[in-house]
């Protein structure tokens, strides 16, 4: 991505972002989930055991996970199998902002708003 894409992405991120903390619904939206977030918190926590446990002075401890097992064969399939798409996505849009790059191409007349066809 050159430079003056990733300045255009991150204008339009910010405008986004300005305008989603204007609108009122958007915010009363996201306070509902948060407080939601937050009683699953306190509800989640009231369920750990907090007692001492028998014969000890220090609190009981809550239960540890299982650890983590090695990533499976068809996951890395998976993540090789995306990497593949990414890059022949990159390859597709490099080759759009080439064809952009030339005057009276199609892909820079979409780009200034107009329609084919």
């Amino acid at each position: 991505m050159d430079d003056q894409s990733a300045r255009d992405l991150v204008a339009m991120w910010q405008s986004e972002l300005t305008a989603m903390a204007a609108d009122r619904e958007l915010r009363e939206s996201w306070t509902a989930l948060v407080g939601l977030w937050a009683q699953t918190a306190t509800t989640a926590l009231a369920q750990l055991p907090l007692d001492a446990t028998p014969g000890s002075s220090r609190p009981a401890q809550p239960p540890r996970s299982a650890p983590v097992d090695a990533a499976s064969q068809s996951r890395l399939d998976e993540v090789e199998q995306l990497t593949r798409r990414v890059a022949e996505l990159e390859r597709h849009l490099a080759e759009l902002q080439r064809r952009n790059a030339k005057p009276g191409s199609d892909a820079g007349r979409l780009r200034r708003g107009r329609r084919l066809g």
